[in-house]
């Protein structure tokens, strides 16, 4: 899951000035805010003022990974996480040429079905931006952007990459607004999964460089404590020690793997990684999109089911599981015609 940085950053840094009830104006690549006294000074910012998200930009106030000022934003994001209501808008909606598209797409493993019916109305999705902390010897800190169909609970996230290319109008909320408990939980969970894969290459080359200072400090620890056994048992050698020094030197020679194994555990403790991941932002974005009423059959089973066309991915989302809940773009139907993926068949 690739994501643009710079667009991320930049959805980020408006729907928290928006959040807050500052104002923005879109110049491409950067915006023009007017802050908020309270947000103003909790960032340290004057309340007008020029951003930039390019990494080897000039400006005075630069965002990108590692920035002083997105360490504020986030920190400011967690404690009031800022809630937006979008509308994206579009000049066009596809209305043909859905068989093909689905034909390019799916894999239906045990049935056959073609294109019915097609309905042009609007959908939900819910846009998550979640901060991470990536804890060990070191830190990491960073920004997700999630995004799921609210209707399906299908991850879509790559509609963020696209958002920038889209008329969008937003209203600002500042609490969460129309999510029930149990949605909530819901949405959580789903983050929590997309958040595994997606974290495990963002911590690659942190992951390693801990890895890498476990193993060299673990061989220098052995090496001392090999060593200092050598160096124990040559004396023990020497003439003229009592039994008593002996019998001293012999336990503490008996201890030291004992002693190693205890470092060696304190080392796996300093070098292991633990991640704190918090919701920062958040948007409820209404799409036009196609429903698209494909009817399947299996044997004499029949079955409609409902895809949906993302003309912001300006392709058919996938299905999803409803065994193990994954997305699949290669369903089979189950004995009661219930969506399955290949594992779970």
């Amino acid at each position: 899951m690739n994501y643009n940085n710079e667009i991320n950053l930049k959805f980020f840094s408006e729907d928290l000035i928006k959040g807050y009830g500052g104002a923005i104006e879109d110049r491409g690549r950067g915006i023009d805010a007017v802050l908020p006294e309270e947000l103003a000074e909790e960032l340290s910012v004057p309340e007008y003022l020029s951003l930039q998200f390019d990494a080897e930009g000039d400006g005075e106030w630069t965002i990108h990974y590692g920035s002083p000022l997105l360490d504020k934003m986030v920190t400011a994001a967690r404690e009031r996480i800022p809630v937006t209501r979008s509308v994206l808008h579009f000049d066009y909606l596809k209305t043909a040429g859905f068989e093909r598209l689905v034909q390019e797409l799916f894999y239906f493993g045990n049935a056959v079905g073609k294109v019915g019916e097609i309905a042009s109305t609007f959908n939900e999705y819910i846009l998550l931006y979640c901060s991470y902390l990536a804890q060990s010897d070191e830190q990491k800190e960073g920004l997700l952007t999630f995004v799921y169909n609210r209707n399906t609970l299908v991850e879509v996230s790559s509609m963020a990459e696209h958002l920038a290319e889209i008329s969008i109008n937003s209203t600002d909320k500042t609490s969460p607004v129309d999510l029930s408990g149990k949605e909530i939980e819901i949405i959580e969970q789903l983050v929590q999964h997309s958040a595994q894969g997606v974290l495990s290459a963002e911590l690659k080359d942190f992951e390693s460089s801990m890895n890498r200072r476990y193993r060299r400090d673990v061989k220098n620890l052995n090496e001392y404590y090999t060593a200092l056994r050598q160096e124990m048992e040559k004396n023990l050698q020497r003439s003229g020690l009592s039994e008593r020094l002996i019998a001293d030197r012999q336990e503490k020679i008996g201890l030291i793997p004992a002693e190693l194994a205890a470092k060696t555990d304190d080392l796996f403790n300093k070098y292991s990684i633990r991640i704190r991941l918090k919701l920062s932002g958040a948007v409820l974005i209404r799409s036009p999109i196609v429903k698209v009423f494909f009817h399947v059959s299996v044997g004499r089973k029949k079955k409609t089911i409902t895809l949906f066309y993302n003309p912001t991915l300006k392709s058919l989302e996938p299905l999803k599981c409803r065994k193990c809940g994954k997305d699949t773009y290669k369903p089979f139907f189950g004995k009661q015609m219930n969506i399955l993926c290949s594992q779970c068949i």
